[in-house]
Order: structure tokens, then sequence, then C-alpha cells
């Protein structure tokens, strides 16, 4: 693959900050999710109960893709902003925006494409699977199978690092982040009465009431947005073409990046539902773009780097990056199948 030069700055004429703009997206996103909310709890028909919980799902994703301008400043010039409405998009993903913030910026967009760093479904080498134990190999490869990719993010990001914070030395339990997560707390705990007292009149006891809160407030939704945000993190950072290295210790480089990053091209109205988020080269080519310019800066990308690790996402694509990119050799770069590497090891048992 030939090597492209690109400078961050290029880009630099479409990190031009809308603040009232962004505050209009995020601020739609969070009364429509409010409303689907609404509407999961008080609907009477189970279909329609899970039509406004799988919508509610979708507009968390919304909700926080909206915010995620936030955590890299270009939301609005002003930090205060930028911590207040960053704060609140993330609220109904449940996540601790000192933390994600955190994750995001300086883990992932540190260290893009570092295998055993970067947090975007990192990929284990062939080495590293030969040394794991039965049980790391069968997780990981659970994980890696369409069964497996949905579980992704809750299991291996959200669950360690935004719920049970507590062990990770890197952020340690500062007194903001004892506050984000006593405020994600505190917004489960309102979510959870509003949504009893709403549901009181169909279902007659506190008991009952409660857990329609439950299911359809917050599990339903939540679960959603896990499936989208590992879907996500998969399909942009996993792929045939895709290149990951071992830990360099230095921040990746732009050209690291850019072979580590996909743009996945969706129809245009889903596309648009979803702010350009999958508009993503040029996001991690200069983080300072808003979300309503990056179509625009991703076309200039393209330009520049003649259309490389540009995929139109199908069905058919999803399942050939789930059965070829298994496993990655720095030293090739070369992705690998399983069976290919258990016949490998096992024609080398015999020969022993």
């Amino acid at each position: 693959m030939a090597k492209v030069n690109i400078d961050r700055m290029v880009l630099a004429p479409y990190a031009r900050r809308s603040p009232w703009l962004s505050i209009g997206y995020l601020t739609a996103d969070v009364i429509v999710y409010a409303l689907c909310i609404y509407g999961a709890l008080v609907a009477q028909p189970l279909w329609l109960k899970l039509a406004f919980a799988f919508a509610a799902g979708t507009m968390i994703s919304l909700t926080a893709i909206a915010g995620h301008d936030a955590g890299h400043q270009s939301f609005s010039g002003s930090k205060t902003l930028n911590r207040v409405f960053g704060t609140i998009a993330f609220l109904p993903a449940f996540h601790p925006f000192v933390l994600w913030e955190h994750h995001h910026n300086r883990v992932h967009h540190r260290f893009t494409a570092q295998i055993g760093i970067d947090n975007a479904f990192s990929p284990m080498t062939v080495a590293q699977y030969r040394a794991a134990s039965s049980f790391q190999r069968s997780y990981y490869r659970f994980i890696r199978s369409l069964w497996g990719q949905p579980l992704f993010y809750l299991v291996d990001v959200w669950v360690p690092h935004m719920l049970l914070p507590f062990r990770q030395k890197d952020p340690g339990m500062t007194p903001r982040v004892w506050f984000d997560l006593s405020l994600v707390v505190a917004y489960f705990v309102a979510l959870m009465a509003v949504g009893t007292y709403l549901s009181l009149s169909a279902y007659g006891t506190v008991w009952g009431a409660a857990a329609n809160a439950f299911v359809f407030a917050f599990a339903i939704p939540f679960l959603i947005w896990n499936v989208f945000i590992s879907f996500l993190s998969i399909v942009q950072h996993t792929g045939p073409g895709v290149r990951w290295v071992m830990p360099t210790g230095q921040p990746s480089t732009v050209e690291q990046a850019m072979a580590g990053t996909v743009h996945v091209v969706l129809p245009e109205w889903i596309d648009r539902l979803f702010h350009r988020i999958m508009q993503h080269q040029a996001h991690h080519i200069h983080v300072g773009i808003p979300l309503q310019q990056l179509k625009a800066a991703q076309s200039a990308v393209e330009e520049m780097n003649g259309g490389r690790l540009v995929q139109v996402w199908t069905p058919s694509y999803h399942w050939r990056l789930t059965r070829e990119c298994q496993l990655y050799d720095p030293v090739h770069h070369r992705w690998h199948r399983f069976a290919d590497i258990d016949v490998a090891d096992a024609v080398s048992d015999i020969a022993a």
C-alpha cells in the first residue's frame, strides 16, 4: 500500500464551530429521546412499546454522537459549555463524561490502531492467541463472532471503564470522576422514579410499574445503544484492508490512524440521521471538525488519499470482515482466520 502523507492542517478550514447549531442538534435529540421513553412507558400494545424502546435506544446513540463533539471541544469555543452539554449528552448512555472523554481522547484517538491499547475492537496477534489460556481464546473467539460482536462495547468497555472504574489506575478516582459517577447514578434513579410514576395507572402496583420502567425505559434502550456503539467501533476500525500495529510508546501518526480507520458508506438518509459519524477518517485526522462539517472534510480527505479504505457497508461485507479479520500479524500486516492457525498448529504438533 503506497504511503500517503496528509497534513492535519489541510482540514483546518473545516474546523468551524457553530455552537448554536450544535446545541440545536443535541436539544432535538434529547427531546425526541424523552418522547420515545414516554411512549415506551405508556403505550399498551407490546409491539408498540418495543418500537418506542428501540427508537429510544437509537436516540441515545444520537445524543452521544451530538455530545461527542463536546469531548473534542468542537461543540463550542467554551470549555464550560462543552463540559455541561457533554455531560448532558452522555447521561442517557449512563456514561460519566470525564471517563468517556479520557478513554475516547487519550486512549482511542491518541493510540489509534495500536494493538492492546486502542479500545476500538483491538485484535489479538497470532502470537498472543497462541499464548492465551483456553478461556481467553474461547472468549476472544466469541466476541469476534457475529453473536458476540453486539456485546463487545458493553462487556469490554462500559462495564470495566464506565460502570466499575474503581480499579483503573488511569484515570484515577479524582473528585471529578466521583462527581460524574454520582450524576449517572442520580440520572438512573430519576429515570426509574419518573418511569414508575408514569406507569402506575397502567400497572396498578409499584412493583409492576417499576418493572415496566426498568425494562422499557432503561434495559432495552440501553442494550440497543450498546449494540450500535459496538457496531460503530467494529466497522470503523476492522476490515480486510485495515492495519493495526504493536504499541509504539508514542501517539499514532496520521498515517497510522488513516491505515486503521475506515470510511463506512451507508445510505445518505442513514448517514445524515447519524450526524455523519461514519465520515470517520476526517475525524481521526482533525478532531476539531464538528459533525456538521464532516462530510465536506471527508471528501477532501478522499481526494488526498485516493479513496483508500472507503467501504460500502452491506451484510455480506460484514460477514466477510467477521470471517477474515480474526487474528492479526503486525509484522507482515496480514489478517488470519482462526481455522488457518488451528490447522497450522495441528500440523506443527504432528510434525513434532
